[in-house]
């Protein structure tokens, strides 16, 4: 269903994925110990420089973590190292790796490792449950490549050696399995999103696919080469064929901090009205950081949520073109058609730039009143109606959320359920409000 109509299903109560993924690659470990522990010596001794290599490739892949724009630390050379890991079986002058997935877990686990305590000492942000969820996706791979055996006996690993098998087949073979073991890692991942932004699941799903899939194809693709390329050149294949995952990477981190200098053009820009003293302080942060919010709770895509974001930060800036301000800044005390001319105004400012005409829309709609949509079907976006609210309900708490002025400003609310406010957008702004174990959670104050 899309989120432009007027009804939209609620987010389910928060559970504790992240809790739930750490216990079960925890699991993983205790697994991969107890049945690797009789032979790991002999193993360690006999692949020590393969194991070695990859260690290092791991680490590396952990410390160049990059933020995607929906707030996901992914790891794809450390992803790549490790699906590349996980089809490793004949490498040029080195033993054959026939060893169980017992110890590819476990020399993944501490490649990560090691590179998470090295995040924590230096300061950054670790993010274990996100590191347990690649283990698994490379669990399962690991299991998929040396256990099963869909030709003559042989398991994806040693297929490479049979020249009977075409090596378009095998290649293929692996691509299957690293989709696999990776698209397990993003749906995990996406349970994650689902808890961290208390959405519902199944568009956190979607918006993590949808921002992974870049790298997910680099590091899909990066896994089986390495393999096919290790027995011609060895331990040196792992340099040349991360090299295009590192490439992405830079490319996503650049993506990224585009991203993040964007907002905060944007957001210097919504501080000209606090400026000229026409609106309060953090007005427009605290009523972006809330319609975002709501935003979520509605189910709303994550791609959708930059522009909903841009249109609250600057929902005010038609009001510096009043010769003199409103009082406290709240448009919800000015008339009717004082509150569209300021609309009109903003979103007459932002089309001047050229390149944020949907922004531009959802601030000329803020002002109709929802009955206009329920009655004469006045096509206005869910985005302008999210705002609306947002705005109401900061201007009716003047910034300053307590048990008193929270229930006040809701009771407000109500009264212009269906007339002036969406009903189902207010809900979402009441459970928003009540989920929120402080104030300070939901960024209303500074």
């Amino acid at each position: 269903m899309s989120v432009t109509t007027t009804t939209t299903q609620r987010a389910p109560q928060r559970f504790a994925w992240r809790w739930v993924l750490l216990s079960a690659g925890l699991l993983a470990l205790i697994w991969a110990t107890a049945v690797e522990s009789p032979s790991l010596s002999a193993d360690l001794g006999v692949h020590g420089r393969l194991v070695t290599v990859y260690l290092i490739a791991l680490v590396i892949g952990e410390l160049a973590r990059v933020r995607m724009p929906g707030g996901r630390n992914v790891a794809p050379i450390a992803s790549a190292s490790a699906l590349a890991l996980a089809f490793t079986y004949h490498v040029y002058a080195e033993p054959d790796f026939a060893v169980r997935p017992a110890f590819i877990v476990l020399v993944v686990v501490a490649g990560l490792g090691m590179g998470a305590l090295v995040r924590w000492l230096s300061g950054l942000q670790v993010g274990l449950a996100q590191v347990a969820a690649r283990t698994i996706g490379v669990a399962i791979a690991a299991w998929a490549a040396h256990r099963w055996q869909p030709f003559a006996g042989h398991s994806i690993a040693q297929m490479s050696e049979d020249p009977a098998i075409p090596l378009f087949v095998v290649a293929s073979l692996m691509v299957l399995v690293g989709f696999t073991a990776v698209s397990a890692e993003v749906a995990l991942s996406g349970l994650l999103r689902a808890e961290r932004l208390g959405t519902r699941l199944g568009p956190a799903l979607l918006d993590e696919l949808g921002e992974a899939l870049p790298l997910t194809a680099a590091v899909v693709v990066a896994g089986p080469f390495t393999a096919l390329m290790q027995p011609v050149l060895g331990l040196a294949t792992l340099p040349f064929t991360l090299f295009p995952v590192a490439l992405t990477y830079v490319a996503v981190r650049r993506y990224a901090a585009n991203r993040t200098t964007y907002r905060e053009i944007i957001s210097t820009l919504s501080r000209m009205t606090e400026r000229g003293r026409y609106t309060p302080v953090d007005h427009a942060q605290r009523v972006a950081a809330l319609s975002v919010r709501i935003g979520r709770r509605l189910g709303m895509a994550e791609r959708s949520i930059p522009n909903l974001e841009f249109a609250a930060l600057l929902h005010d800036l038609g009001q510096i073109a009043l010769r003199e301000p409103i009082p406290g800044g709240a448009t919800t005390s000015a008339a009717p058609a004082d509150q569209a001319q300021i609309a009109a105004d903003g979103a007459a400012i932002v089309r001047s730039t050229e390149v944020l005409e949907q922004v531009a829309r959802y601030i000329e709609l803020q002002a109709v009143p929802y009955r206009l949509v329920r009655e004469d079907d006045v096509p206005v976006p869910i985005e302008s109606r999210i705002i609306k609210v947002a705005n109401a309900f900061d201007d009716l708490t003047g910034g300053h959320v307590t048990p008193e002025s929270k229930a006040s400003a809701l009771e407000r609310l109500s009264l212009g359920l269906g007339y002036e406010y969406d009903p189902d957008v207010v809900e979402a702004l009441a459970e928003v409000v009540e989920s929120a174990s402080s104030p300070r959670e939901l960024h209303f104050d500074r």
